[in-house]
């Protein structure tokens, strides 16, 4: 055969790369779910992308790339979740540890002037700050006046509780505010820094994930940008496989016990259940939804922008979704977010993602 040298280089080249993947059915499926909500909604801009295990299947652009950072709301509770199992695993936290044990300098100082406005603050648990179960309002501290996490926990601990700490399970964005601020105490650094250590636990760059500047007060709750490729890649930290979660808290992550109050809040007194999208009586820790079955356990969260915070003109939200095969599905959009949009989103995703076909994995 007469050829050019370089042509046959170039084809020889061609002829040792090695032939693409075929795109993931499960991640297909998820995409085109996703791809239709955003039409049915008028959804402007939105990134997909699923992983098995911490490997990416498939990744989608929808007006965002799904490399691109973007607020993802309370979906940050996670990162501040396992940034404290991690204070646990290497003991120097304890589940059982009171907010009195764990900040009693805080509390001493000025002579007493930080003490908290309720006396039963000091007595909330690292466990039920991580289980919604403190008793903690909704949002204890002032989206317009604080402007760092140790600002926004100074407000929290001048508020009084809705509830007696380990009484009644009610959603609270101040549980993981709180927690954030007890991370930058021992970590002696920014919240940022020092739960941003999650990523690099798990191989990924260090600014896999960023706070928001204009979110930096509630950061610990809602204050993460990042990419879905990325968040993805953090949700194999859920995955026994990872090693992430050392074996005090992996061990006490399965034996949350189920409770109806987390799948449905109720009248009398108010509360806000976490994890509606889960029937019957589902269990939440450190910053996510968990649904125990026969074929192991399913992991989600969800985060609303809310576009009536000051100075934050972004609107959208996010959710991710954990199958028992280890398949994680994550969705990051822009738009008006009306509450039937984002539900719609949920049970679409969820559907597809326990559908029978989205338990194949390749090789098994």
């Amino acid at each position: 055969m007469r050829c050019w040298p370089g042509l046959c280089f170039c084809l020889m080249l061609l002829a040792w790369q090695p032939a693409l993947s075929a795109p993931s059915p499960v991640a297909e499926s998820v995409d085109g779910a996703v791809t239709a909500w955003m039409k049915t909604y008028h959804i402007s801009d939105a990134e997909v992308a699923v992983a098995l295990h911490q490997n990416i299947v498939g990744s989608y652009d929808h007006g965002w790339k799904p490399t691109e950072r973007h607020p993802i709301a309370s979906l940050s509770k996670a990162i501040t979740g396992v940034c404290i199992a991690g204070l646990v695993d290497d003991k120097r936290l304890a589940m059982t540890d009171t907010l009195d044990s764990v900040l009693v300098g805080y509390f001493k100082r000025n002579n007493g002037a930080n003490a908290p406005k309720d006396p039963r603050f000091t007595a909330i648990t690292i466990d039920e700050l991580l289980t919604h179960r403190a008793g903690l309002t909704k949002n204890a501290f002032d989206d317009k006046n604080d402007h760092s996490v140790s600002a926004s926990f100074k407000t929290a601990t001048q508020t009084m509780l809705d509830f007696a700490p380990g009484s009644t399970i009610s959603y609270s964005d101040s549980g993981y505010l709180i927690l954030g601020y007890i991370a930058q105490v021992f970590g002696n650094q920014a919240y940022g820094t020092v739960c941003g250590k999650v990523f690099t636990r798990l191989g990924m760059p260090a600014n896999a994930g960023v706070i928001d500047d204009t979110l930096v007060a509630r950061a610990p709750n809602g204050g993460w940008d990042i990419s879905a490729q990325d968040y993805a890649k953090f949700l194999y930290s859920f995955d026994k496989q990872s090693g992430v979660l050392g074996p005090v808290t992996s061990q006490w992550l399965d034996a949350q016990p189920g409770d109806a109050g987390y799948a449905k809040g109720q009248k009398s007194p108010p509360t806000q259940a976490p994890c509606p999208r889960f029937p019957g009586k589902p269990a939440y820790a450190l910053g996510v939804c968990m649904k125990h079955t026969a074929l192991g356990t399913q992991y989600y969260h969800d985060g609303l922008l809310h576009h009536h915070m000051p100075d934050y003109p972004k609107t959208g939200g996010s959710f991710f979704f954990v199958n028992e095969a280890g398949y994680a599905a994550v969705v990051i959009f822009s738009g008006e977010n009306d509450g039937k949009a984002y539900g719609a989103l949920e049970k679409s995703v969820i559907a597809v993602m326990t559908a029978k076909a989205a338990y194949a994995v390749p090789g098994q």
